[in-house]
């Protein structure tokens, strides 16, 4: 019996890819909104980057609620461009390939909240060490400095994540991309590091503790905590 046209069936993850390209296009937009009416802060923060002499700007406290509202922004837009990142090539690899589409946001989210409970484990760590090591005009510029520099590694994640979402699976390429871009960010915040606190009487001290503090032991952490979280998602039969 003729049912008429049916149209064409979609293809298996079409739904998933669709979740994710809308989460990714309304952070797009969001940040186009923003960069617009913000676009001040944003050439600041640029600035910021490679700025080595402390001055005043516009991310000091003086600068309102709209320039803590930007750079608030723009650290959530990195952990949350990271998130889908490290989902994306995840699913690739076969790792989580069985979710939905509701499973899906539930895991991106949840990645996010794990990056962002890390991201807040580091700047307690960098407060405290700034706190006992730095005096505070010092760690005021250093912290401007690390917000400017999350930030703009933020932007740059777009190239990989749309790369990502658009190669299928063809992944080294973007992923190669997106650990040069995260290893640049480290290293520019290793170097002003050093260039802002290299001259203190214990400044070799408090690089030697931010670097172990920050950069290695923390990794370490979030690397055996998502090894010990997987392993227990699959093995749990709450996840099945």
């Amino acid at each position: 019996m003729f049912e008429g046209y049916v149209g064409i069936r979609l293809w298996d993850g079409q739904l998933v890819d669709d979740v994710i390209f809308s989460l990714l296009l309304s952070l797009l937009v969001a940040f186009a909104v923003i960069f617009r009416a913000n676009y001040q802060y944003f050439i600041k923060m640029l600035k910021d980057v490679v700025y080595l002499k402390e001055r005043q700007n516009l991310f000091d406290e003086t600068a309102g609620k709209s320039g803590a509202f930007f750079r608030h922004f723009m650290i959530f837009q990195a952990l949350f461009l990271c998130s889908i990142a490290l989902f994306t090539i995840a699913r690739v690899k076969g790792t989580v390939s069985h979710l939905g589409e509701k499973e899906v946001l539930f895991a991106i989210v949840f990645i996010f909240c794990v990056l962002l409970l890390f991201f807040q484990f580091k700047q307690f760590c960098n407060s405290l060490l700034g706190f006992v090591f730095a005096s505070p005009d010092k760690y005021r510029f250093w912290k401007k400095s690390y917000n400017a520099i999350m930030g703009s590694w933020g932007i740059l994640l777009y190239i990989p994540v749309l790369w990502l979402l658009f190669v299928g699976s063809k992944t080294l390429a973007p992923v190669i991309l997106f650990c040069i871009f995260y290893f640049l960010c480290r290293f520019v915040i290793i170097y002003k590091t050093i260039r802002i606190f290299h001259k203190n009487n214990v400044g070799l001290l408090y690089i030697s503790l931010y670097l172990c503090t920050q950069e290695i032991l923390p990794l370490i952490f979030l690397y055996e905590g998502m090894i010990f979280l997987y392993n227990f998602i699959e093995t749990s039969t709450l996840w099945h």
